[in-house]
């Protein structure tokens, strides 16, 4: 069962953000009057298709009969001229249109009039595979066509190529915002100072045995997974810790707490380090997790932006830091986790999430979180100057402005393309089988 989960909740996540990625491509392009050919959902084997765009397109009636085509499709050629878009070739087969060496696209024929007919120019099709998505524009290469990508100047084409990466980097904004405006509930646990390591930053702050953590950086912490993040997008920074001073119980029943609470906190300053010592955490604590309850929390509309910007910034100062504790061999525990993760440990993510005992609302902000860092991770990635991803392309169209609108020749750009998708699909295949070793290895992927 749990399996089927994580293939079903895999999908569920991974397939709404490419498509959003492509959409995104898909409006800026026709935004620039660029044709559309496909919007394909999934990769192929092609399932079924269906066909929009309607377009008028003339013809010459002497050099092309048309009769009984209607329901047909074909693939032709056109040129525009006094506005008009005008069939030059006609082929009938996908075989003989790539055989002839001339550009041309596929149509479904609607209707056939006098010296024009009614066509259908683009495909939205559903492919096997549903493992991402892409967008197919006309004359993406080469070509002269006033409605083809590659006549498009500079500007526009940019604008095409990264418009994909800016929904990736916005989604997490919307939502967060949403999560926090609409979700209320939070769980919410006590979180106790049990123990303290010597020489740590939390003996040097002036923490103490007993202390319940309330709030980091005036941010309230709810519950551990709170508490790890912010010291984890905090080390080797000064944070403010307030908590809630316990008074020692000497006279405690085996029932009783060992501190009593009279509301007296106080705010010290740490700093969690880098490097613990092996068994200790960034701030040198053991922590205990008690009294475990479900609270309301609401947000206002200004509280939600807030919220959401802070959320986006931790996200990212903590992949940041993930980087910097490969370069600086961090000790961190926080770090003991996997480098990369491919589809399969992804899957298995979000599987132990669906099959987990935690409430709708909490799997909802779980998975908000981690579509958040898929889709931040996608729009940086897609944005590094790798071939065959936008970044690639983007790269290809900065080198045409710095050689003053001279670009290279589309059979070099293709070439270095094609390398860079079979470099991408081998670093695909390796982190795939890194995470099925993992996954016979460990049943815990986030160590």
């Amino acid at each position: 069962m749990t399996a089927i989960y994580s293939i079903l909740s895999f999908i569920l996540i991974l397939l709404p953000l490419v498509i959003l990625h492509e959409f995104g491509h898909y409006f800026s392009a026709r935004f620039f009057k660029i044709k559309v050919l496909e919007f394909g959902f999934g990769f192929p084997p092609k399932l079924f298709s269906y066909w929009s765009s309607q377009k008028e397109i003339f013809y010459n009636k002497n050099d092309f009969n048309f009769d009984n085509f209607s329901g047909k499709k074909v693939f032709i050629s056109t040129y525009v001229k006094d506005n008009f878009e005008n069939i030059s070739n006609l082929f009938l087969d996908r075989k003989s249109s790539l055989n002839s060496g001339i550009e041309n696209y596929e149509v479904k024929i609607d209707q056939v009039n006098e010296n024009s007919i009614l066509v259908k120019e683009m495909q939205w099709s559903f492919n096997l595979l549903p493992l991402g998505g892409f967008v197919r524009p006309f004359g993406e290469d080469n070509s002269k066509h006033p409605d083809s990508f590659y006549v498009k100047n500079s500007l526009q084409r940019f604008i095409v190529l990264v418009s994909g990466v800016l929904i990736n980097l916005l989604l997490p904004f919307i939502l967060f915002f949403f999560s926090s405006l609409l979700i209320s509930e939070v769980n919410k646990s006590d979180l106790t100072i049990l123990l303290i390591n010597d020489n740590s930053p939390a003996e040097k702050s002036g923490l103490k045995i007993g202390d319940r953590i309330l709030k980091i950086e005036n941010k309230e912490i709810y519950n551990m997974n709170d508490l790890q993040r912010i010291l984890t997008s905090n080390l080797g920074n000064n944070i403010s810790v307030m908590v809630n001073r316990g008074v020692p119980n000497p006279f405690a029943e085996s029932w009783e707490d060992d501190f009593l609470y009279q509301d007296k906190f106080v705010e010290i300053e740490a700093m969690p380090r880098w490097d613990p010592p092996p068994g200790e955490g960034a701030l040198g604590i053991s922590i205990s997790v008690d009294n475990n309850r479900v609270i309301k929390v609401k947000n206002s509309f200004t509280d939600s932006i807030q919220n959401s910007y802070e959320s986006v910034f931790q996200l990212v100062t903590l992949s940041i830091n993930s980087v910097k504790a490969i370069f600086n061999e961090s000790s961190n525990p926080q770090f003991s986790g996997p480098v990369a993760v491919g589809p399969v440990g992804i899957s298995q993510i979000t599987g132990s999430v669906a099959s987990s005992e935690l409430t709708i609302n909490s799997k909802i902000k779980v998975y908000i979180e981690l579509i958040s860092i898929l889709s931040l991770s996608l729009g940086v990635i897609n944005l590094l100057p790798i071939p065959a991803l936008d970044g690639g392309r983007i790269l290809f169209v900065f080198i045409e402005i710095l050689r003053g609108g001279k670009r290279v020749s589309p059979e070099k750009e293709r070439i270095v393309h094609s390398l860079g998708f079979a470099f991408m699909i081998s670093l695909l295949v390796l982190v795939t089988c890194q995470d099925i070793t993992r996954i016979f290895n460990s049943p815990n992927i986030v160590g």
